[in-house]
């Protein structure tokens, strides 16, 4: 009788993907209140039992989804940190990259928040849920950083009646109500309203700046027109691929 193959960490790990993409595309296709860990298995080449030796259940799996969700916005977060431009331009790009991401991952943004809920936690290995603190705290440091950037040249300073974990939530908060709010334009801006997501996350993000007296304010500096050049300059190959789906900014 041949002995079963062991495979090794890498060789897991591309196992894992293959069935949390499988998950993915199953949330894509009938929305994540309907996914379970039987459809799941019908779309794998894996029995059940490999399947669960990965996941402990359901919930652990969003929770896994919801990391690679993470993983992928904190590459776009980064290369807006890294991006040499004013701090304000900067936030900007980061929040336009939310949009982006959402975009392009419309499945995986739709986790985020779900994730977030106490049956979800309350039924994730220990293991996946340090994973995501670890990497939520990967993410939220560039929005840390460009903030502490920019009250350090003295372009931004700190409200007296908030701190800095507060200065990153209104940011995020933001930036995901304005997204969630228009999801029915997200993918197609099909001109059903004369709410396009693109437009009211430029005016909601400098609504924002503007009342915190981030410098440049909106009155004394083009932000439209240099960000439709740093989208262009930070996400070339994002930018294309949403050409490719038949998607342009306009703002």
């Amino acid at each position: 009788m041949t002995p079963p193959k062991l495979l090794d960490e890498a060789a897991l790990k591309e196992r894992e993907l293959q069935i949390i993409n499988s998950a993915v595309l199953l949330i894509q296709k009938n929305g994540i209140e309907n996914l379970t860990m039987d459809k799941v298995v019908a779309q794998v080449p894996f029995s059940k039992g490999t399947v669960y030796k990965h996941f402990i259940g359901k919930e652990d799996l969003l929770l896994a989804i919801s990391n690679l969700a993470i993983k992928l916005l904190s590459e776009l977060f980064s290369k807006a940190f890294i991006f040499q431009g004013c701090t304000r331009e900067r936030m900007l790009l980061v929040n336009f990259s939310y949009l982006i991401y959402a975009i392009l991952h419309p499945a995986l943004f739709q986790t985020c928040i779900c994730a977030k809920a106490p049956n979800v936690l309350g039924k994730s290995s220990a293991e996946r849920i340090q994973e995501q603190e670890q990497l939520e705290t990967k993410l939220m440091g560039a929005i840390f950083g460009i903030f502490e950037e920019a009250i350090a040249n003295k372009s931004l300073v700190m409200p007296e009646y908030m701190d800095m974990q507060q200065l990153c939530f209104a940011t995020w908060s933001m930036a995901y109500g304005t997204i969630s709010l228009l999801s029915s334009e997200v993918e197609q801006c099909s001109g059903r309203t004369n709410l396009v997501v693109e437009r009211e996350l430029f005016n909601q993000s400098n609504l924002l700046f503007d009342g915190l007296q981030w410098q440049p304010l909106t009155k004394d500096k083009m932000h439209c027109s240099e960000l439709k050049v740093a989208l262009e300059q930070v996400f070339p190959s994002e930018i294309q691929q949403l050409k490719e789906k038949g998607r342009e900014l306009k703002f």
